[in-house]
């Protein structure tokens, strides 16, 4: 798998400062950008990725249904993507799995997931994520 090129980075960098930041929309379209080019099992990480953003987008505007339906397809992906491991599934495919489950339980609950969103963006996401493949 090729390595991201500078731009990339960049762009996968911008789009996890819009995450940090509560803009879950731009978050979405900055790795939309990225997503695009990509192949293979780094394509199904960041389409889970982007979908866990859209998902949280929908929350903000009072769509529950589509944040659950977007946050179960993400779900699908990672195990999608889970299965094309022999060995070594890399951890933050682990952390976005565990993320997703309990922001769906959450809302299930009828509890807000956006602090645990702003958690995940301050504490676990980071730049060692764009490695992912």
């Amino acid at each position: 798998m090729r390595p991201l090129d500078a731009h990339e980075i960049a762009t996968l960098r911008q789009g996890m400062e819009y995450f940090r930041a509560g803009d879950y929309f731009a978050a979405h379209d900055e790795w939309e950008e990225v997503w695009r080019e990509l192949h293979g099992r780094r394509r199904l990480f960041w389409q889970a990725m982007i979908q866990l953003a859209v998902g949280m987008h929908h929350w903000e505007n009072a769509n529950q249904k589509g944040c659950r339906s977007v946050w179960n397809k993400a779900l699908q992906k990672c195990d999608d993507l889970g299965q094309q491991y022999d060995t070594d599934v890399p951890p933050p495919l682990f952390l976005l799995i565990d993320l997703l489950y309990t922001c769906l339980l959450a809302v299930e609950h009828g509890e807000d997931p956006t602090p645990i969103l702003v958690d995940f963006g301050t504490a676990v996401l980071s730049e060692q994520w764009f490695d992912v493949t």
